[in-house]
């Protein structure tokens, strides 16, 4: 048994942008919106509680839906001051446990293995167990607000999945219990099989539900006590897993947790600010795509052998997008990738009008040893690499925008626009700069 923590901070970009203007982050109506320059009508990014409650506005809803109301008030996101937060913010959760027994789980969710900390903080022996939990929670959340000014909710649990089905469930909601809620192994029968829908419940999604039902599985209680085999045979590890979760069991330990290795990918995608018809500018914003994510596997030292590009169909298109990839001889060129890229492009555009694209470069190769094509120029070669390098390394300098092609400054092209983005919003300096 441990004991966990897991916090969130409410409304957390909503909050920032309240306390940054001195405004109520409570009481206030307020929504972080994406504008019409990147999306086309811009998305709701985040919703104050206020205006969650009172106008029934929620997260990722279109600004076209906004009620109109007279005390509601709009504000761009900035990307860069919610990250700076929320190092800050952990910063302040490693005075409570060590390093190693903190998983930064999100931008506003943080999972705290306080086992080790409890009898530091509260040594009285005279406490409970239960006692020095919610006196631990209490204490965070308290100096958290009176440095920070952001509200915390915090799920008290013998594990991480208890402590995040106690956030989820109970902690958001209960502000008569200062937003701490506390979820143990006693509480499997009377909380954790009571959870509905079952998507609420962690690591079920509405396709996991889906294949549940074909099995006759409609509640976490007749998840729990099924056929374990069954789940395993029809979802391999996964089903194992959703029945040990169903009735309460997770062994996580943080700082035994190994880290999750992936095969390694970059990528960049965006949405047009206007349905792209012309292949001229499509193509443009193609280039610069390929370009961008072509100087992140430099940055990283890495050559790419796989290319994939994605076309995302404006709506009421007859001819939908695309996905396709093909196989490359590995190469971190600007200019290789960028032909690639176009010759995907060429292959299977129809003619339809263009909302979303992406591009991904895959199967990496950490070195600068490559094979040279015999029927290429090696002079052409090594030249094409040093411009790379140089407009590399005055972009790091200097900023993005300070060495541009051209095609940038055509119609259509979208790279100095979007140079201050983060993740697709306003986020200040440093967008396309400090893409890792």
């Amino acid at each position: 048994m441990r004991d966990i923590l897991f916090i969130d901070v409410k409304s957390f970009y909503a909050t920032v942008e309240c306390i940054y203007h001195g405004w109520d982050p409570l009481e206030t109506l307020l929504v972080v919106a994406s504008h019409a320059d990147n999306t086309g009508n811009g998305l709701i990014l985040a919703a104050s509680p206020k205006a969650k409650e009172q106008l029934g506005i929620s997260n990722v809803s279109r600004i076209d839906n906004l009620p109109d109301h007279p005390l509601l008030k709009q504000v761009p996101p900035r990307m860069s001051l919610y990250i700076q937060e929320n190092v800050e913010l952990n910063q302040l959760f490693k005075t409570y446990v060590a390093a190693k027994d903190l998983l930064v789980y999100s931008i506003d969710e943080s999972i705290l293995d306080v086992t080790h900390s409890l009898n530091l903080f509260f040594p009285n022996p005279n406490l409970s167990r239960k006692e020095k939990r919610w006196l631990m929670a209490r204490k965070i959340q308290k100096e958290i607000y009176e440095k920070t000014g952001l509200i915390l909710t915090v799920g008290i649990g013998d594990n991480p999945l208890l402590s995040k089905l106690a956030l989820d469930t109970d902690a958001k909601h209960q502000k008569a219990s200062g937003y701490i809620a506390e979820w143990t192994y006693q509480d499997i029968e009377s909380k954790v099989w009571q959870v509905d829908p079952m998507t609420e419940f962690w690591g079920i999604g509405s396709r996991t539900k889906k294949q549940l039902f074909k099995i006759g599985i409609n509640t976490i209680e007749q998840l729990a006590n099924s056929d374990v085999d069954l789940l395993y045979y029809r979802f391999g590890i996964i089903g194992e897993q959703l029945y040990h979760h169903a009735n309460g069991v997770d062994r996580t330990i943080l700082a035994e947790t190994p880290p999750v290795v992936k095969e390694k990918s970059y990528g960049n995608s965006q949405v047009l600010p206007k349905n792209y018809t012309d292949q001229r500018e499509i193509e443009i914003v193609i280039g610069e795509l390929a370009e961008q994510v072509a100087a992140r596997i430099r940055r990283h030292g890495c050559l790419t052998s796989c290319v994939h590009l994605y076309i995302g169909a404006a709506y009421g298109e007859v001819d939908g997008g695309f996905s396709h990839q093909m196989k490359i001889p590995a190469t971190n060129t600007s200019k290789e990738l960028k032909a690639h890229c176009l010759r995907l492009f060429r292959k299977y555009y129809k003619g339809q009008a263009i909302r979303h694209l992406g591009i991904t470069y895959s199967k990496l190769t950490y070195t600068q040893a490559r094979e040279l094509d015999l029927f290429e120029d090696m002079n052409t070669h090594l030249n094409e690499e040093r411009l790379d390098k140089v407009i590399d390394k005055i972009r790091a300098k200097y900023g993005f925008t300070s060495i541009v092609y051209a095609t940038s400054k055509l119609e259509g092209a979208r790279s100095i626009a979007r140079s201050h983005l983060i993740g697709g919003h306003n986020g200040g300096a440093g967008g396309l700069d400090g893409l890792s």
